[in-house]
């Protein structure tokens, strides 16, 4: 794993507890509960990547991202309105795992790696 995808990862980490700190809470407290689990989920898997140098957690970091812009797009829809904070939120969430997909593919990592 190169330099620049651990940096990468490190600041995932630090946009995706920024998120959840800004983002809370979602709405119902069960829809709390479900969003502190994705949350954990998404640093639980990048720490996998930074610490284990393991690319496995990429598969728990994308998969709880995914769940994040559905837990910030219930959010949106009950609040009646967009605020930059959840548009840049849902963009930060799709954003970081697919350059960092893009990077891994280009440093030769398979889908089977992953």
């Amino acid at each position: 794993m190169s330099k620049k995808l651990k940096i990468w990862f490190i600041v995932s980490i630090v946009l995706a507890i920024a998120g959840a700190v800004m983002l809370y809470p979602v709405g119902a407290p069960s829809w709390n509960i479900i969003f502190v689990i994705i949350k954990a989920g998404m640093v639980t898997g990048l720490l996998i990547m930074v610490l284990a140098g393991k690319t496995k957690g990429f598969k728990l970091w994308a998969l709880c991202s995914g769940g994040a812009v559905v837990m910030t797009l219930l959010k949106w829809i009950t609040l009646g309105g967009a605020a930059f904070l959840m548009v840049g939120s849902i963009f930060v969430d799709i954003f970081m795992p697919a350059m960092a997909w893009h990077w891994m593919r280009q440093e030769g990592w398979t889908p089977e790696q992953l």
